[in-house]
């Protein structure tokens, strides 16, 4: 299975180039290698604007001003479809159970790549959410990519 997963030293790198969203490795064992991150289709803007225009704060976490941040952890799949949505370190049941449904729900992304071909690849990102007196809440994406 081809899984890009950040991980302790897996293979030894002599040297490594890494941008904003390209690592570039040199290996004596397997040459070089390319890996670009997976990108919502926009970039951050347009999923941030996703999780604003889609999060529905529960009613009964508006009650409690529930606020906080969340951690979460999904899969791009190499179609680009997001799998494996999971909760690192949970808020409150209701809006866990929220924050889950929008992930689960999310258009498909572009695929992360390895050589340039597409791969698989293990996102986690912190969630900030803001109490709100409307029903969509103030939510705030705090970067992504990589534990």
């Amino acid at each position: 299975q081809d899984t890009i997963r950040k991980t302790q030293d897996t293979v030894k790198v002599q040297d490594t180039i890494r941008t904003q969203d390209t690592i570039r490795m040199i290996s004596p064992n397997r040459g070089e290698i390319v890996i670009t991150q997976p990108e919502f289709r926009g970039g951050m803007t347009a999923m941030r604007q996703y999780i604003d225009d889609n999060f529905v704060y529960p009613d009964d976490a508006a009650r409690r001003s529930v606020n906080g941040k969340m951690e979460v952890e999904f899969t791009i799949e190499k179609s680009g479809d997001v799998s494996y949505v999971s909760i690192l370190k949970g808020l409150d049941f209701s809006i866990d159970e929220e924050v889950l449904r929008l992930l689960k729900a999310m258009p498909r992304w572009i695929p992360a790549t390895k050589n340039g071909a597409p791969v698989r690849y293990k996102v986690s990102m912190p969630i900030t959410i803001r109490a709100s007196r409307s029903k969509k809440s103030g939510t705030a994406l705090q970067g992504i990519y990589d534990r």
